[in-house]
């Protein structure tokens, strides 16, 4: 398994950024989810701790809130394949996301995610993203992100 890294994707916003209240990944939105996102070797990685209150029934995590992780992870994938390739920070929103839940996910133990960028389009970027628990997928996902215009674009 991965070592959590030292610094997270969206701990480099801005503090007048917008999307720091995103409710999946706003460090300034309190009853949000406040995943942290990092690359490691070519891949974006996020670790997400359910708590009891993201149950859908007893021991499993609510499909809704299964979505709002992969979303706001895909997007964070998206923008760091960008600044990678392209040497500069872009926002990206979210045009379409497909969920495929395989199995139940686990109230209790840790998830892990992993992001793909597996094409890019004039102003997108498809992600390709699994949820694990150990090595077992519960959810796959894809998501298509579209940047935000920058003043210059």
């Amino acid at each position: 398994m991965c070592r959590t890294p030292h610094s997270f994707l969206q701990d480099e916003l801005p503090k007048d950024s917008g999307a720091r209240v995103c409710f999946g990944c706003g460090a300034d939105n309190v009853h949000g989810l406040r995943i942290k996102s990092w690359t490691e070797n070519g891949r974006c990685l996020c670790r997400f701790h359910p708590e009891p209150h993201h149950t859908a029934f007893p021991g499993v995590v609510n499909g809704g809130v299964i979505a709002t992780v992969l979303d706001c992870h895909g997007i964070w994938t998206a923008v760091a394949y960008f600044q990678e390739k392209y040497g500069k920070a872009v926002m990206f929103v979210t045009r379409k996301l497909t969920v495929e839940y395989l199995k139940p996910t686990p109230l209790g133990p840790e998830l892990f995610l992993e992001g793909r960028a597996v094409r890019e389009g004039a102003r997108s970027v498809t992600v390709e993203l699994e949820m694990r628990v150990g090595d077992e997928v519960t959810a796959r996902a894809e998501l298509i992100g579209v940047r935000i215009a920058a003043g210059s674009e």
